[in-house]
């Protein structure tokens, strides 16, 4: 079940040109469905949306190169902070929580 987690703060607000960057603590972590993929993908859900994993990375410069050429692109991003780094998520408006 996801939590409601809209009074979560982030811990750097977004602007036009950067992502927004969450504290892992702020998403829930879930597998998403997708019309055009097979299996289960891992996905956070964030005030009710859900956003799909992209790519793990070990420092912010990259992540923030990634998501910047994401949201060039139309997406929607988050970018959320882990021990190893940080992990680009992006959103998904046709996903549907994953069946367990």
């Amino acid at each position: 079940m996801i939590g409601d987690l809209s009074s979560a703060a982030p811990v750097s607000p977004p602007t036009a040109a950067t992502p927004l960057i969450l504290d892992r603590k702020a998403v829930s972590t879930c597998h998403i469905s997708l019309p055009d993929v097979p299996k289960p993908v891992g996905a956070i859900a964030y005030q009710g949306k859900l956003y799909s994993y992209v790519r793990t990375y070990s420092t912010l410069e990259p992540a923030q190169r990634a998501a910047t050429r994401l949201l060039q692109r139309g997406n929607q991003v988050i970018l959320t902070r882990v021990p190893k780094g940080l992990i680009l998520w992006v959103l998904e408006l046709d996903a549907k929580l994953a069946k367990k």
